[in-house]
């Protein structure tokens, strides 16, 4: 019951879309990079916001870690479309039918999940952050969006996950064995949906956790989950 007051009142805020997060423990490493202070400035909105659209901007105008990588900033996703973020039928499930499923997760191709302009702005984001913890890039191809069964503890939960290759997602989705890991999840707030990024290389005992507000403003070092 509570799971399904829980996934009406986010589809009140958002229509078609419903809450992303992680289905898998995160490992207690120590963020990277350091948390530094008066670095999340907002960014001046300078594209209109069209559609069902709920993201009003990126990160990747700003330099909050004082950096400013190479090839991630020359990318200029667009951050709204004529599309929903997600496509979703009346009960809050994909339109295609999954790639794979186990215990805890049901897989679909984000091709037909995810509006295009959506993928591409996450997909852009999440190689900024790449660049900052020095992780592969991603192309958004390997990407596959994951849904919480009755069996997962974060039952009806959504995450979108990207690798580097579909060897890497294969490995990971079917085989369990991750050891390098990126996800977005959508996280709703009273203004609006926010994009929380996990990325995790365990061979380094890395993680990164960061959130980007809809109007694009970076709260570096935590999940969407902190932030007002």
């Amino acid at each position: 019951m509570r799971t399904f007051i829980f996934l009406l009142a986010f589809l009140g805020l958002l229509q078609s879309t419903v809450v992303y997060s992680e289905d898998k423990p995160e490992p207690k490493f120590k963020p990277y990079p350091s948390k530094k202070s008066g670095e999340s400035k907002e960014e001046d909105a300078s594209t209109k916001s069209s559609g069902s659209s709920s993201s009003k901007g990126s990160v990747l105008s700003n330099k909050p870690f004082g950096v400013e990588p190479n090839l991630s900033l020359k990318h200029r996703p667009p951050t709204s479309g004529n599309e929903p973020l997600l496509k979703l039928d009346s009960k809050l499930k994909p339109l295609t039918e999954p790639v794979y499923e186990n215990d805890r997760l049901t897989f679909y191709d984000c091709q037909g999940v995810l509006g295009r302009w959506f993928q591409e702005l996450i997909t852009a984001e999440m190689n900024y952050f790449n660049e900052l913890v020095e992780l592969p890039m991603v192309n958004g191809q390997a990407c596959v969006v994951g849904i919480g069964t009755t069996k997962s503890l974060t039952a009806g939960r959504i995450n979108v996950q990207l690798y580097a290759s579909t060897r890497q997602m294969n490995d990971c989705v079917r085989d369990d064995r991750c050891p390098i890991f990126r996800s977005v999840s959508l996280i709703p707030k009273t203004d609006n949906v926010y994009r929380s990024y996990f990325l995790s290389d365990l061979n380094r005992k890395l993680i990164s956790q960061q959130c980007v507000t809809s109007k694009g403003k970076l709260h570096p070092d935590t999940t969407c989950y902190t932030v007002d």
